[in-house]
């Protein structure tokens, strides 16, 4: 079994180095076609992206190619050396080109040591991005990223572009690369990670609310915000900012780089941007107001966050040359994506809502906000370091909510913060399972029913591979559930 690894001693330099800072290209500087990596190439932590690399390179031609990993990774492609288990991270600089997965660390000392000896770091999104011969709509932020970007590519497909999709969704975008054409249009979901040493930026950056995240691998929330505010940082003034007017972290991420800021905001109105007022969507422009196609009202998506998803989506695909009328029809349309806010069973009275993509505090904040009546919740997961307390605060506030089952790693510490301030007027449990979970709040809802969400705070490790296969037992049980109470 490889050894756990402990987080690498901080080396004593600014981020990003200068080697970052010479491989950084903006939108004008860009030149094409470039040359494939140079060999020998190492592919470090072989997950999802790191096998869509593999498979690029082996496509084109590209033979000395090593995985190397922590974990033995089985099924990777005849002729790819391998390096697993201890010590796999040593001796990187024997490798002329490195493709880094976001889960590491671009300060890794070995990285370091690599570069300083002449090799080249790069990753999947920064390679693509290098080579895209077309806009690039790049979301960010701490909630919503996936919700936004499937807006605006819909909005965009819309508006008659053909529009590929990616990023940390879940598709490297070397999967499609060969695909994109100059008219067309790439909406990309790009994580902290990914960002934290991205090449070239977005034509179009999108920075949706910024708080704190991923505290477990960022050294603090500075460090945090600083790596989203990398991806804008090789903007020019002929790209675009659009971000959340609302959010104090989002306005801080996007000072960084020269693009033209555009804001959005729900709760008023903006010198220039997008706006809600008085029940209407306003794009600002030139000191002129212009109101827009999209009625709030009939917005499909649930809970007011979700309302800056779709202020964020049309701006972004307005910006990137959408059709004003064909952006806003399809983003008053737009319907929940697997496992954020979806209506997973109904039956016997009660409602069953998975939202296991809420693996942050502000997003079960915002799930919590989006509900009315009787409402029982599943919550926690595994440990992030995350700060609860604001999301205690909510909680301690929902008149509605009536028990509140905690699950995993998260559950004693979750439960501790919920009753740390007194007795409160809802059932708090800890339970093995998160079918136990379900069961226990099914049943504080009584014959008169409500709502069952299942909004972690937590991500799923652990009790879970992800937060899918999470979703997916929540939604099996929620069916079984829903069908023994009856329609």
């Amino acid at each position: 079994m490889p050894r756990e690894k402990t987080a690498p001693p901080r080396p004593e330099i600014d981020w990003p180095p200068p080697s970052v800072q010479t491989w950084r290209m903006s939108n004008a500087e860009k030149k094409r076609p470039l040359p494939l990596p140079a060999e020998p190439v190492g592919v470090i932590a072989v997950g999802v992206e790191g096998r869509a690399t593999i498979e690029y390179l082996l496509a084109r031609g590209v033979e000395e190619i090593t995985a190397v990993d922590a974990r033995r990774i089985e099924g990777l492609p005849a002729g790819v050396e391998t390096v697993f288990g201890d010590g796999y991270d040593r001796d990187l600089s024997r490798f002329a080109t490195i493709f880094k997965s976001p889960g590491i660390r671009p300060d890794h000392p070995s990285l370091a040591i690599a570069r300083a000896g002449g090799s080249i770091v790069t990753s999947a999104l920064s390679y693509f991005m290098e080579r895209c011969p077309c806009p690039v709509v790049g979301v960010t932020g701490t909630v919503g990223k996936g919700t936004a970007s499937s807006i605006a590519a819909r909005a965009l497909e819309a508006s008659g572009f053909t529009t590929h999709l990616g990023g940390n969704i879940g598709k490297s975008p070397l999967e499609f690369i060969d695909s994109v054409e100059p008219g067309h249009r790439v909406v990309l979901e790009i994580s902290s990670f990914q960002a934290m040493d991205l090449s070239t930026p977005p034509a179009v950056g999108v920075v949706l609310k910024t708080t704190s995240e991923h505290l477990d691998w960022h050294r603090d929330t500075g460090e945090y915000r600083s790596a989203k505010a990398e991806m804008l940082a090789g903007q020019g003034p002929s790209d675009v900012v659009v971000f959340n007017a609302d959010s104090h972290g989002a306005a801080e991420v996007a000072r960084s780089g020269e693009g033209r800021k555009v804001g959005f905001s729900t709760a008023g109105r903006l010198d220039e941007g997008f706006f809600t007022a008085e029940g209407k969507v306003v794009m600002r422009r030139g000191g002129r107001d212009e109101i827009l196609p999209l009625d709030p009202v009939s917005v499909r998506l649930m809970g007011a966050f979700n309302m800056e998803n779709v202020l964020a989506a049309t701006a972004a695909a307005i910006e990137a040359g959408g059709e004003i009328g064909a952006v806003c029809a399809a983003a008053e349309a737009f319907e929940s994506l697997p496992h954020r806010l979806e209506l997973a069973a109904e039956g016997g009275g009660v409602r069953y809502y998975n939202d296991s993509y809420a693996t942050r505090p502000e997003a079960a904040m915002a799930a919590v906000g989006a509900f009315d009546g009787p409402l029982a919740l599943v919550m926690g997961g595994s440990e992030k370091n995350a700060d609860f307390s604001e999301l205690v605060g909510v909680l301690r506030g929902k008149r509605d909510i009536v028990r509140i089952g905690l699950i995993g790693a998260t559950a004693r510490r979750m439960r501790e913060a919920i009753l740390a301030e007194g007795p409160v007027h809802f059932g708090v449990e800890i339970h093995e399972s998160l079918e136990a979970a379900m069961e226990s709040g099914v049943d504080s809802l009584g014959e008169g029913g409500g709502i069952l969400l299942m909004a972690p705070a937590c991500a799923s490790f652990g009790m879970f591979p992800n937060y899918k296969v999470r979703g997916e037992r929540f939604r099996a049980k929620a069916v079984e559930l829903a069908g023994a109470r009856g329609v």
